[in-house]
């Protein structure tokens, strides 16, 4: 595999991992009252629970995409114009 298609595979799976992360915060958002009845109704957690769950799977999963996608990408980035 050469340097570019790995170059190309990071970016893809940034722009994915975004798009993901980017789809749940609005649905959060949008559906606020919706994400917090059915959390109170499957495991009996309070609102601010709830929200303190969903704000840690946020910063996780934007951590993990940056740790994993953005910051291979832009090493390669870095490497290919050497």
């Amino acid at each position: 595999m050469d340097i570019e298609k790995l170059q190309e595979f990071f970016f893809w799976c940034m722009l994915v991992n975004i798009g993901i992360y980017a789809l749940t915060a609005i649905a959060v958002l949008v559906f606020r009252d919706t994400v917090l009845k059915i959390h109170r109704k499957m495991f009996g957690l309070d609102e601010e629970t709830v929200n303190k769950s969903i704000h840690t799977y946020l910063a996780t999963y934007k951590l993990l995409t940056t740790v994993f996608n953005f910051v291979p990408w832009v090493a390669i980035l870095i490497i290919g114009s050497v």
